[in-house]
């Protein structure tokens, strides 16, 4: 087992949503340069996974126990993919850039929150992301 496999396996909820945005913010960082480079494969699989981490995100709401954040995040994630798929079939960089501002607002946003719950942190009730951060 990998150190990132074995990070994976024993983060909190509240650390794997964390190191989902990490996540997704490098892979469309990863995208953007495929692009510059002309390797539309690639930079294609970089979105995918990007949309991917998205959508994990999204499908980790627990909608009733959420209420309005649990909404308006939903409603972003809903943007950020649809962002995602449509940067991805016009290579679009600036609607990358757009999507990785958004992400980087909400990684700040739930580190500041993690600091404030404290040790309740890891209690914070969220489905574990059954996403794979390894690739």
């Amino acid at each position: 087992m990998d150190y990132i496999e074995q990070m994976v396996l024993t983060a909190s909820p509240a650390k794997l949503i964390e190191m989902l945005l990490q996540k997704a913010i490098s892979v469309i960082d990863e995208a953007k340069n495929y692009i510059d480079e002309k390797d539309y494969n690639n930079a294609n699989a970089k979105i995918v996974r990007a949309q991917d981490i998205v959508m994990e995100l999204n499908l980790a709401l627990d909608m009733e126990k959420g209420g309005e954040i649990a909404k308006n995040l939903r409603a972003l994630y809903n943007y950020m993919y649809r962002t995602l798929v449509e940067a991805n079939i016009k290579k679009d960089k600036k609607m990358l850039d757009d999507v990785k501002s958004l992400l980087e607002d909400l990684l700040s946003t739930w580190r500041e929150a993690m600091k404030l719950a404290g040790s309740t942190a890891s209690q914070i009730d969220v489905n574990k992301p059954r996403i794979n951060l390894t690739y």
